[in-house]
């Protein structure tokens, strides 16, 4: 038996206009070849197309000593910033000063600052730099001069005895963020407060202050002085508070009280105050007396219960502040005559941290 088979053919005529590769309502793309050297700006109003030829994208060949870094992943991503400068210039408890560095990038390069508490490797307690200089847990980016450039800022809201770490990362444009720099490291201090009371002629308290016998008509001042000392790293500086017991000076004997106020003692009648007289400070600062009791001569301040302000390291921490001031009094003809008038008066040394 013979078999005869017949060929039918069906030609195919494709004319100049047929598409040669993906296309979509924006873009055609005509070629696949872009050259030995690659492109960086193959582009038109819809798109644009980067590529390199005949090197590894994303592998990093490397040893003890280099890294090296090929292909279109590194060639886009932008430099690598030194570490920054992370240090504690004040003694500071609860802020610490950072610079970081643009590391050569161009000025529209953002960049995000990584803050660990604690945590070397960066395992833990991971926060990033807020634009407020807080620490947040969203990463904030910003160009290197809304950091403050060269002359950086003070991280702020820290934790006190804490060894912080912090490493800066790059980003430009559309393409990835870089690596992250080198690490820096510091630590606030804890809180300081020393606060001492000493007389003229006592250094070891109870303390008593002698006024002596009061004249009628004619004003008193204490023999002794009272120095209070105070020493604080608190931001917003030193406070001394001072307050009396018996709103003036008591006598159980005769039931009288020369009643204490804010007065000038050479036109009262009778009264009792304190009277700031010198202040110093071995640094910060600077201390100083707080109305009423910055008066001159026989101007004093009231001495009742109510704890009042009577002198501060102007809102800075203060090494050494010291206030002396003295106490005034005067009689009238009509003061009961008593050996006992008395007031009990109490300094409080704090800290506005």
């Amino acid at each position: 038996m013979v078999v005869f088979f017949t060929s039918n053919f069906l030609l195919f005529t494709l004319h100049d206009n047929a598409l040669a590769g993906p296309s979509s309502s924006n873009f055609q793309l005509l070629d696949y070849g872009f050259g030995s050297g690659g492109t960086a700006s193959s582009s038109s109003t819809n798109y644009m197309f980067q590529g390199i030829l005949g090197e590894v994208e994303t592998s990093s060949p490397s040893s003890a000593n280099y890294l090296a870094l090929p292909g279109l992943t590194y060639t886009l991503e932008p430099n690598t910033p030194n570490a920054p400068n992370l240090s504690n210039p004040s003694n500071y408890y609860n802020k610490l000063k950072i610079i970081i560095d643009n590391g050569g990038n161009p000025s529209d390069t953002t960049f995000v600052i990584q803050v660990a508490s604690g945590s070397a490797d960066f395992s833990q307690n991971v926060f990033y730099v807020q634009s407020d200089n807080t620490l947040g847990t969203s990463p904030m980016w910003q160009i290197y001069t809304a950091w403050n450039g060269a002359s950086g800022f003070n991280l702020i809201g820290l934790n006190p005895g804490t060894i912080y770490y912090a490493r800066v990362a790059a980003k430009r444009g559309t393409f990835q963020q870089g690596r992250y720099s080198a690490v820096a490291s510091a630590a606030t201090i804890n809180p300081t407060l020393t606060f001492n009371v000493q007389t003229t002629s006592q250094s070891i308290p109870p303390f008593s202050v002698n006024i002596g016998n009061l004249t009628p008509g004619s004003v008193t001042t204490s023999s002794d002085k009272i120095t209070a000392t105070i020493s604080t790293n608190a931001t917003n500086g030193g406070l001394v508070y001072i307050y009396g017991t018996n709103n003036g000076l008591k006598t159980t004997t005769a039931t009288y009280t020369i009643t204490s106020s804010s007065n000038n003692l050479n036109l009262a009648l009778e009264g009792y105050g304190a009277r700031g007289t010198t202040v110093t400070q071995t640094s910060g600062g600077p201390m100083k007396f707080d109305s009423p009791y910055d008066g001159n001569g026989n101007v004093v301040g009231i001495i009742d219960t109510t704890e009042r302000l009577f002198s501060d390291s102007t809102q800075t921490p203060v090494i050494g502040g010291q206030t002396n001031f003295e106490l005034k009094a005067k009689a009238s003809s009509s003061t009961p005559a008593a050996g006992d008038y008395v007031d009990t008066i109490t300094l409080i040394g704090t800290g506005s941290f």
